[in-house]
């Protein structure tokens, strides 16, 4: 803490354009400490995606603010980052995202995601939020999710019937796939091969009359299968 009562919050800024990451440290410079309950942002590391995790264990941020064009490319920085001995708080800020790549991110330990078009009003709050252990989502995300969970399924009536269907490594694998795990994920988890996995997604699919892994993923958060 400094002689004037305003301590260093220590960020670092994760983006493959050069552009992107000017923009986001303007973001960052232009909030004042008293709206982050005194805590002035430090930027401490800039960079690549490949070099994340290098920047992390050299710098040792607090925070880590991602830009991404459609909320994908953070889910190997993710994974990256998540087993170092020190890991940073992660808020991606991205152009573009789905409901389902939302679900991913926040899987795969991200603590907040913005739409870069509105971060900037949002950024005050999301900091304080994540900084201290909460999620931070743009309203326009929450309003898509709670649209996609309150929609009716487009498989038409019966879906809790099709569920009631499956087996229970069926119900254990659209558990996880609904929570957005690529296979390999959902075949560690399960302790089985991802190409079992495969065979699952296939036949749980037949079942519930989807012709994709996303549908079959808003019937389990519709149905009450996901977590």
């Amino acid at each position: 803490m400094s002689h004037t009562g305003v301590g260093m919050l220590r960020v670092g800024i994760i983006d493959d354009r050069s552009l992107s990451r000017a923009g986001l440290r303007g973001m960052l410079h232009s909030l004042a400490p008293e709206t982050l309950r005194n805590s002035r942002p430090s930027i401490v590391a800039e960079g690549k995606r490949a070099h994340a995790a290098a920047l992390v264990r050299a710098t040792r941020p607090d925070l880590l603010v991602c830009g991404d064009r459609q909320g994908k490319d953070s889910l190997a920085l993710l994974e990256a980052v998540t087993r170092l001995p020190a890991i940073p708080t992660v808020l991606v800020i991205t152009e573009n995202i789905t409901e389902r790549a939302t679900r991913a991110l926040l899987t795969r330990g991200a603590a907040g995601v913005l739409l870069h078009r509105s971060a900037h009003q949002h950024l005050t709050w999301a900091l304080t939020a994540v900084t201290q252990g909460s999620r931070a989502l743009s309203p326009e995300i929450v309003d898509a999710i709670i649209r996609g969970c309150s929609a009716p399924p487009r498989s038409g009536p019966g879906a809790h019937e099709r569920v009631a269907g499956l087996s229970a490594r069926e119900r254990e694998v659209l558990a996880l796939l609904s929570d957005g795990l690529p296979n390999r994920a959902i075949a560690q988890a399960l302790h089985i091969s991802p190409e079992t996995v495969k065979d699952h997604i296939r036949a749980l699919c037949g079942k519930l009359r989807v012709d994709n892994r996303m549908h079959a993923a808003r019937i389990a958060w519709q149905t009450g299968v996901a977590g």
